[in-house]
C-alpha cells in the first residue's frame, strides 16, 4: 500500500464522536486562560499568536483521535502507536528509545535529551509512517522537520519503507515541495472558538479510559528497533573523518550514504577546531572573549554545504558564524538548543590533532562543492 484515502470525518474535521476525549489531553495553558479572561470581548483573538498555538495543539489532538478511529478500520494498518490519554505508561527511567514522554507525546531520545518528537507513528505490512499535523499556512519549516525525521526513523528501522502522511488545513501554500514518500491530506480549518474555550476551562484529569485495546494498538516503549546514541555518534564522525593519512577529511567518507542520512539528522557534523588566535585572524572584528571554536561542516539546503563555526564564548554564550563573499553572518543560539549540547559535549574531545590551521579550512571549503556531491 503506498498511498492512504482520506476519510470523510478526517476530511471534515468532524471531532462530534470523539470530543469528550479532547478535554483529557495535556495542554500548556498557563498564557491561554489569562488571555481568554482579558480578552472576553475581543474578536482579535483568534489573530493573536499564542491562541493560534493552543489552537494547533486541539487540532493535533483531534486528528489524532480520528486517526485511531481510522486505524480500526483499516485492515492495512496493523500498528497504531498510543499516547495521550490513551497510553499506559510514561517512560521516565529510559535513557535511550522510543517512548512517551512527560507530555503524552510520542519522542525519541537519546541520552535522555528529546532527539525528534511524532505526532503518529503506524505500522503497515512493510512501511513505518509517521504524521505531521499542522495548522499553519506556510510549509517551509515542516519541509525542514521532515528530513530530520524520515532520516532517523530510516536509522531505526533499516528493514522497512519509511513514509510521512502529512496533515494540512484548507488553503496551505507549498504542497508540490513535498518528498516522494509523503502522502498529503487537507481538512477543514478548526474554527470552532467556542469549544476551544470550553476545553481551557473545562480540561479533565482523571477517569479516562481508552476503548482502543486490541492487539493493533501498542505501547512505544515495545516497539523494537536499532540504537541510536546522539553524541557518541557525533564523537565517532569526527574521529572517523580525520583518519585519513593522505588528506585532512576524508570526503568519501563523509559522502557516503550512511553519512548524508546523519547531516539530515544533525544538519552539521564536526570535523575539527580552531584555535582562539587564528579565529580572530578571520574574523578581526569579533568581539568577545572566547574559550573554545568548533569547525563544522554544515547542510545549508539540499543540495549545498559550507563550513560553519561555532563559537563558545567565555560568558558562555554561542554563536554561529558563517563567512561568506557577500557577509560574515554572526547569530546566537539558544542556551538550551541541540548545539549547544553538542558544543558542551565536543570540548571533551578536542585534542592537538583534531585543530586545523586556517589553509586547511580554506581547501576544506574549496572542496565542499565538489566533495560532497551525490
Amino acid at each position: 500500500m503506498r498511498h492512504l484515502k482520506i476519510s470523510q470525518d478526517i476530511k471534515n474535521l468532524n471531532f462530534s464522536k470523539i470530543e469528550e476525549n479532547l478535554f483529557y489531553y495535556r495542554y500548556d495553558l498557563r498564557n491561554i486562560k489569562p488571555l481568554l479572561k482579558s480578552n472576553e470581548h475581543d474578536e482579535s483573538i483568534e489573530n493573536l499568536a499564542t491562541f493560534n498555538s493552543f489552537r494547533g495543539e486541539v487540532y493535533e489532538n483531534i486528528i489524532y483521535e480520528l486517526l485511531l478511529q481510522y486505524a480500526v478500520e483499516n485492515e492495512s494498518i496493523k500498528e497504531f502507536v498510543l499516547k495521550g490519554p490513551h497510553q499506559n505508561r510514561i517512560d521516565k527511567e529510559y535513557k535511550t528509545g522510543l517512548m512517551i514522554d512527560r507530555s503524552l507525546q510520542i519522542v525519541y531520545k537519546s541520552n535522555y535529551k528529546d532527539i525528534s518528537e511524532f505526532d503518529a507513528l503506524f505500522f503497515t505490512e512493510d512501511a513505518l509512517y509517521f504524521v505531521e499535523m499542522s495548522t499553519s499556512k506556510k510549509t517551509v519549516s515542516l519541509n525542514k522537520r521532515l528530513d530530520k525525521k524520515y532520516a532517523l526513523l530510516k536509522l531505526l528501522f533499516p528493514h522497512l519503507h519509511i513514509r510521512a502522511l502529512i496533515i494540512l488545513t484548507e488553503g496551505t501554500v507549498g504542497l508540490r515541495r513535498f518528498p516522494s514518500y509523503c502522502t498529503i491530506w487537507i481538512t477543514k480549518d478548526l474554527e470552532d472558538i467556542d469549544f476551544l474555550k470550553k476545553i481551557v476551562f473545562n480540561r479533565k484529569k482523571n477517569g479516562f479510559k481508552t476503548s482502543f485495546n486490541s492487539s493493533k494498538f501498542i505501547e512505544a516503549y515495545t516497539i523494537e528497533h536499532k540504537k541510536f546514541i546522539y553524541f557518541q555518534t557525533l564523537e565517532w564522525i569526527l574521529r572517523r573523518s580525520r583518519q585519513a593519512k593522505d588528506f585532512i577529511v576524508d570526503f568519501s567518507f563523509l559522502k557516503s550514504k550512511k553519512l548524508m542520512n546523519y547531516f539530515d539528522i544533525y544538519t552539521k557534523l564536526y570535523i575539527g577546531f580552531l584555535t582562539n588566535e587564528e579565529f580572530k585572524e578571520l574574523v578581526p572584528s569579533y568581539d568577545a572573549e572566547i574559550l573554545n571554536v568548533c569547525v563544522t561542516i554544515e547542510k545549508i539546503n539540499s543540495t549545498d554545504f559550507d563550513i560553519i563555526y561555532y563559537v563558545k564564548n567565555v560568558n558562555g554564550k554561542l554563536r554561529r558564524v558563517r563567512l561568506t563573499k557577500k557577509e560574515t553572518s554572526i547569530k546566537e543560539k539558544e542556551l538550551d538548543g541541540f548545539t549547544n549540547a553538542e558544543v558542551r559535549f565536543m570540548k571533551y574531545l578536542i585534542e592537538d590533532k583534531y585543530y586545523l590551521t586556517l589553509d586547511e579550512v580554506k581547501q576544506i571549503k574549496a572542496n565542499l562543492k565538489s566533495g560532497l556531491k551525490q
